[in-house]
């Protein structure tokens, strides 16, 4: 298969590989410099605003102890600093590219795969969570720290975009809530298995399927997430409703076990 990697600067390239497989990898898109800095913040947000913060928004890989923290959602909604990060006009101009329509910004997400710990994350479509008429967004996922097969890198069913969304059920794990429930064999097919170095990121679309091994070395696996949707996206509340209570009925589930 022809390579993926891209660098920021090429936007063609860029557009043409994230049209043609659902997916682009990015270089080098934050530098040592940034990338320092983005380390020191999320530290700072795990210490001083993940106590504050309600269940719905913090999820852990067993109990709940710093270490095993594992997801941090809508973090723009509770520090300026993210929310600034998340709309610096390089990622607008990016996502309005890639989606070819003016975007807004949906969120920013924090993941993790603890050491030795992690659990696979199930095969799914960020759309069927997103709940979108017309279902048109895209992910800015960036590594915090190097993310290969053995840390449980993220993949991606190449043209799985251009299909529609698939139908999903409960899928056991915290902060993944749904998974596909007829993900086959030819789903893997044509994959591409996202190994990243520091600062690189990857772009994908919502329709795109992806999911991500089990983290089976003694390397955290940390990525920090933008998400923006399409500002004509409009969200389909029935179906939104119907999920979010799919969710925390799943939710209320596993932790009182």
């Amino acid at each position: 298969m022809n390579s993926v990697h891209h660098s920021l600067n090429n936007i063609r390239t860029i557009e043409e590989s994230f049209n043609r497989d659902g997916f682009v990898h990015v270089d080098s898109c934050l530098s040592s410099e940034e990338l320092d800095v983005v380390r020191i913040q999320v530290e700072r947000y795990r210490k001083h605003i993940v106590p504050l913060l309600s269940p719905a928004e913090v999820f852990y890989e067993g109990d709940s102890q710093p270490n095993n923290l594992k997801q941090l959602q809508r973090m723009e909604q509770h520090d300026q600093w993210f929310l600034n990060f998340a709309l610096e006009s390089r990622w607008l101009k990016l996502a309005e590219q890639l989606l070819q329509q003016k975007v807004v910004l949906s969120g920013v997400e924090w993941f993790n795969k603890p050491k030795l710990s992690g659990k696979p994350t199930p095969p799914h479509q960020d759309g069927f969570y997103f709940c979108l008429d017309p279902d048109e967004a895209v992910t800015f996922w960036f590594a915090i720290d190097a993310s290969d097969k053995e840390n449980g890198c993220l993949n991606y069913a190449r043209k799985s975009h251009l299909g529609d969304i698939r139908a999903h059920d409960c899928s056991q794990v915290l902060g993944f809530s749904q998974t596909i429930l007829d993900f086959k064999e030819r789903d893997q097919v044509n994959v591409h298995a996202a190994i990243m170095d520091p600062g690189d990121m990857v772009a994908h679309h919502s329709r795109t399927i992806h999911w991500a091994g089990a983290n089976s070395s003694n390397r955290t696996r940390q990525g920090l997430a933008l998400v923006f949707f399409s500002d004509r996206a409009q969200r389909d509340e029935k179906a939104f409703t119907r999920y979010q209570k799919s969710f925390e009925r799943q939710l209320d589930e596993m932790r009182s076990t």
